[in-house]
Protein backbone atom coordinates (compact mmCIF):
# COMPACT_ATOMS: atom_id res chain seq x y z
CA UNK A 1 0.00 0.00 0.00
CA UNK A 2 1.13 3.19 -0.95
CA UNK A 3 1.87 5.59 1.54
CA UNK A 4 1.28 9.59 0.77
CA UNK A 5 3.21 11.96 2.49
CA UNK A 6 1.77 14.55 5.34
CA UNK A 7 0.97 17.16 2.91
CA UNK A 8 -1.20 14.70 0.59
CA UNK A 9 -2.93 13.02 3.19
CA UNK A 10 -3.90 16.98 4.55
CA UNK A 11 -5.31 17.53 1.36
CA UNK A 12 -7.40 14.40 1.10
CA UNK A 13 -9.00 15.42 4.45
CA UNK A 14 -10.06 18.41 3.57
CA UNK A 15 -11.44 17.50 0.08
CA UNK A 16 -13.33 14.76 1.79
CA UNK A 17 -14.60 17.27 4.81
CA UNK A 18 -15.75 19.57 1.96
CA UNK A 19 -17.03 16.49 -0.23
CA UNK A 20 -19.05 15.58 3.09
CA UNK A 21 -20.06 19.02 3.80
CA UNK A 22 -21.25 19.83 0.20
CA UNK A 23 -23.31 16.56 0.54
CA UNK A 24 -25.17 17.23 3.19
CA UNK A 25 -25.60 20.83 2.31
CA UNK A 26 -27.53 19.30 -0.88
CA UNK A 27 -29.50 17.08 0.96
CA UNK A 28 -30.80 19.29 3.39
CA UNK A 29 -31.64 21.75 0.46
CA UNK A 30 -33.63 18.92 -1.59
CA UNK A 31 -35.38 17.82 1.90
CA UNK A 32 -36.10 21.73 2.65
CA UNK A 33 -37.79 21.84 -1.00
CA UNK A 34 -39.71 18.67 -0.53
CA UNK A 35 -41.60 20.05 2.99
CA UNK A 36 -42.30 23.24 0.97
CA UNK A 37 -43.94 21.71 -2.23
CA UNK A 38 -45.44 18.72 -0.50
CA UNK A 39 -48.26 20.53 0.89
CA UNK A 40 -48.87 22.83 -1.79
CA UNK A 41 -51.61 22.32 -3.52
CA UNK A 42 -51.09 21.39 -7.47
CA UNK A 43 -52.43 25.07 -9.09
CA UNK A 44 -48.70 25.69 -11.14
CA UNK A 45 -47.05 24.03 -13.40
CA UNK A 46 -43.94 24.31 -11.57
CA UNK A 47 -45.42 22.89 -8.49
CA UNK A 48 -46.85 20.15 -10.42
CA UNK A 49 -43.01 19.31 -12.23
CA UNK A 50 -41.04 19.71 -8.60
CA UNK A 51 -43.87 17.20 -7.73
CA UNK A 52 -43.16 15.07 -10.04
CA UNK A 53 -39.49 14.61 -9.40
CA UNK A 54 -40.04 14.50 -5.42
CA UNK A 55 -42.97 12.29 -5.26
CA UNK A 56 -40.37 8.61 -4.41
CA UNK A 57 -38.87 11.01 -1.98
CA UNK A 58 -42.07 12.12 -0.47
CA UNK A 59 -44.30 8.51 -0.78
CA UNK A 60 -40.95 6.77 0.61
CA UNK A 61 -40.65 8.85 3.93
CA UNK A 62 -44.32 9.86 4.45
CA UNK A 63 -44.13 13.32 4.06
CA UNK A 64 -47.20 13.72 0.84
CA UNK A 65 -49.63 15.88 3.28
CA UNK A 66 -51.89 18.25 2.23
CA UNK A 67 -52.50 22.07 3.96
CA UNK A 68 -54.22 21.30 6.81
CA UNK A 69 -50.53 19.49 7.84
CA UNK A 70 -49.93 22.61 9.33
CA UNK A 71 -52.94 23.32 11.28
CA UNK A 72 -55.15 19.62 11.21
CA UNK A 73 -58.79 19.59 12.36
CA UNK A 74 -58.67 17.26 15.09
CA UNK A 75 -61.79 16.26 14.69
CA UNK A 76 -64.40 15.52 17.40
CA UNK A 77 -63.78 12.84 20.35
CA UNK A 78 -65.31 9.42 21.08
CA UNK A 79 -65.85 7.66 24.01
CA UNK A 80 -67.29 4.40 25.50
CA UNK A 81 -69.98 4.43 28.07
CA UNK A 82 -72.08 1.78 29.39
CA UNK A 83 -74.96 1.35 31.42
CA UNK A 84 -74.91 -1.69 33.89
CA UNK A 85 -79.15 -2.86 34.08
CA UNK A 86 -79.95 -4.41 37.11
CA UNK A 87 -82.62 -7.43 37.14
CA UNK A 88 -85.44 -4.58 38.66
CA UNK A 89 -84.49 -2.08 35.33
CA UNK A 90 -82.87 0.22 36.98
CA UNK A 91 -79.78 1.50 34.88
CA UNK A 92 -76.43 2.59 36.50
CA UNK A 93 -73.91 4.90 33.82
CA UNK A 94 -70.25 4.47 33.81
CA UNK A 95 -67.97 6.08 32.33
CA UNK A 96 -64.60 4.38 32.26
CA UNK A 97 -62.25 7.24 30.67
CA UNK A 98 -63.40 9.96 33.87
CA UNK A 99 -61.96 7.75 36.74
CA UNK A 100 -58.35 7.40 34.38
CA UNK A 101 -55.52 9.92 35.29
CA UNK A 102 -54.24 11.26 31.91
CA UNK A 103 -50.39 11.86 33.35
CA UNK A 104 -50.44 7.56 33.75
CA UNK A 105 -48.99 5.02 31.55
CA UNK A 106 -52.31 3.26 31.78
CA UNK A 107 -54.45 5.81 30.48
CA UNK A 108 -52.96 5.20 26.72
CA UNK A 109 -53.55 1.14 27.32
CA UNK A 110 -57.18 1.38 29.01
CA UNK A 111 -58.31 4.21 26.39
CA UNK A 112 -57.00 2.08 23.42
CA UNK A 113 -58.74 -1.05 24.78
CA UNK A 114 -61.88 1.42 24.86
CA UNK A 115 -61.82 2.02 21.53
CA UNK A 116 -60.93 -1.09 19.99
CA UNK A 117 -64.67 -1.86 21.58
CA UNK A 118 -65.83 1.37 19.90
CA UNK A 119 -64.22 0.68 16.19
CA UNK A 120 -64.53 -2.86 15.97
CA UNK A 121 -67.83 -4.19 18.61
CA UNK A 122 -68.52 -7.12 16.69
CA UNK A 123 -65.09 -8.15 17.61
CA UNK A 124 -64.41 -6.52 21.63
CA UNK A 125 -68.23 -5.88 22.47
CA UNK A 126 -68.97 -9.32 23.80
CA UNK A 127 -65.46 -9.93 25.50
CA UNK A 128 -65.77 -6.42 27.31
CA UNK A 129 -69.72 -7.04 28.65
CA UNK A 130 -68.50 -10.12 30.18
CA UNK A 131 -65.56 -8.16 31.88
CA UNK A 132 -67.98 -5.87 32.75
CA UNK A 133 -70.44 -8.06 34.05
CA UNK A 134 -67.99 -9.66 36.81
CA UNK A 135 -66.61 -5.94 37.28
CA UNK A 136 -70.11 -4.81 38.64
CA UNK A 137 -71.24 -8.30 40.39
CA UNK A 138 -72.34 -6.69 43.08
CA UNK A 139 -75.22 -4.79 41.24
CA UNK A 140 -76.14 -8.03 40.03
CA UNK A 141 -76.44 -7.09 36.07
CA UNK A 142 -78.98 -8.59 33.92
CA UNK A 143 -77.11 -7.05 30.78
CA UNK A 144 -74.49 -4.19 30.25
CA UNK A 145 -75.23 -1.30 26.83
CA UNK A 146 -72.71 -0.26 25.58
CA UNK A 147 -72.46 3.31 24.30
CA UNK A 148 -70.74 5.41 22.16
CA UNK A 149 -70.80 9.01 22.79
CA UNK A 150 -69.43 11.04 20.17
CA UNK A 151 -68.78 14.83 20.43
CA UNK A 152 -70.51 17.26 18.20
CA UNK A 153 -69.98 21.05 17.57
CA UNK A 154 -68.59 22.61 20.45
CA UNK A 155 -67.62 26.43 20.10
CA UNK A 156 -65.51 28.89 22.31
CA UNK A 157 -69.15 31.00 22.87
CA UNK A 158 -70.67 27.80 24.63
CA UNK A 159 -67.36 27.71 26.55
CA UNK A 160 -68.03 31.43 27.58
CA UNK A 161 -71.72 30.14 28.39
CA UNK A 162 -70.84 27.71 30.99
CA UNK A 163 -71.97 24.80 29.08
CA UNK A 164 -69.37 21.87 28.72
CA UNK A 165 -68.48 19.82 25.80
CA UNK A 166 -70.40 16.59 27.14
CA UNK A 167 -73.26 18.09 27.96
CA UNK A 168 -76.65 16.29 25.92
CA UNK A 169 -77.21 18.97 23.99
CA UNK A 170 -73.24 18.78 22.14
CA UNK A 171 -73.03 14.61 22.13
CA UNK A 172 -74.71 12.25 20.51
CA UNK A 173 -74.85 8.64 21.75
CA UNK A 174 -75.68 5.85 19.73
CA UNK A 175 -75.79 1.68 20.88
CA UNK A 176 -73.07 -0.40 20.33
CA UNK A 177 -74.06 -3.79 21.80
CA UNK A 178 -76.36 -5.08 24.15
CA UNK A 179 -74.51 -7.77 26.72
CA UNK A 180 -76.57 -10.26 28.75
CA UNK A 181 -74.96 -11.42 31.78
CA UNK A 182 -74.68 -15.02 32.51
CA UNK A 183 -77.34 -15.60 35.31
CA UNK A 184 -75.33 -17.08 38.50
Amino acid sequence: MPTHSPGVVMILQQWRARLTFAGLSAFLAWHTIAMLIAPAPNVSEAVKALRAAYQPYLSLFRLDNSWDFFAPDVGTGSLLRYIVEDPRGKHYVFTPTKDLDPFHPSFYWFRFSYYAVINVPETYADPAGAILCTKHASLHPVSVILVQVEEGDFTPKDRLDGKHPMDPEFVTSSTLKKVECPRS
